[in-house]
């Protein structure tokens, strides 16, 4: 079904961008784009034996996934929020930069006179774990991005793929052991709740109809709920 829902959201192809949250849809729509390209990527990576590895795409697809959600509750001030966090980390990234090495001093100077304002969408936006919360109280949600994390850093769990515990004494592994159905069932809910995502911010919800009826068919929620 993922693969059908990619197949769906390619052939809708690019949208009308004259629409009344312009700024929020633009954002919206590279992330709703990176999601289905993660996915179709993690899946490749499952077909040939590389499950294991997929797990990192998928962190990157769920934190996203979430992102996107939380866009499109928050519309325009969501948007700002988000520019002014991408302009805190430049210029952080720029004093950084000048103290490390010699950059141009031309690419310094137009870093750092880029408008920077902090608003509490920015301060949300930053902290992943708050936006999970204002979705998910519970932190449900946010227990998924951990265990994934444990894929995307050097942790036991990476490590641990590599050892066969049921030996004695333990073994070493030269292949890890891991799931491709994890990366089937959550490729299908961070595609599908992506897709709901971006589709509420456009004109028409043109794609709203497909994603129910694959929701009752994958029997997950219709779309992540609405901000606290």
């Amino acid at each position: 079904m993922t693969e059908k829902m990619i197949t769906h959201y390619q052939a809708a192809g690019p949208i009308e961008t004259k629409q009344r949250r312009y700024r929020p849809v633009l954002i919206g729509h590279g992330w709703c784009a990176e999601v289905h390209r993660l996915a179709a990527s993690a899946f490749q990576l499952a077909d040939a034996g590389y499950a294991h590895e997929a797990h990192i795409l998928l962190r990157t697809m769920f934190e996203t996934m979430i992102s996107l959600h939380w866009l499109s509750q928050k519309g325009d001030a969501g948007a700002l929020g988000v520019f002014a966090e991408g302009d805190r980390v430049n210029r952080a990234s720029a004093v950084d930069l000048e103290k490390a090495f010699s950059p141009p001093q031309d690419l310094i100077d137009m870093i750092k006179n880029q408008p920077f304002g902090k608003t509490d969408e920015s301060e949300i936006f930053r902290r992943f774990q708050a936006q999970c919360d204002e979705i998910d109280p519970r932190r449900e949600l946010y227990s998924v991005y951990r265990y994934l994390c444990g894929y995307a850093h050097p942790s036991t769990v990476g490590a641990f793929a590599f050892i066969e515990v049921s030996t004695e004494p333990v073994s070493l592994r030269s292949t890890p052991r891991t799931s491709a159905s994890t990366v089937a069932v959550t490729a299908a809910m961070c595609v599908l709740w992506a897709g709901r995502a971006f589709d509420e911010m456009v004109n028409g919800k043109p794609r709203k109809q497909f994603l129910r009826a694959v929701a009752r068919e994958l029997d997950l929620a219709p779309i992540l709920p609405a901000l606290r």
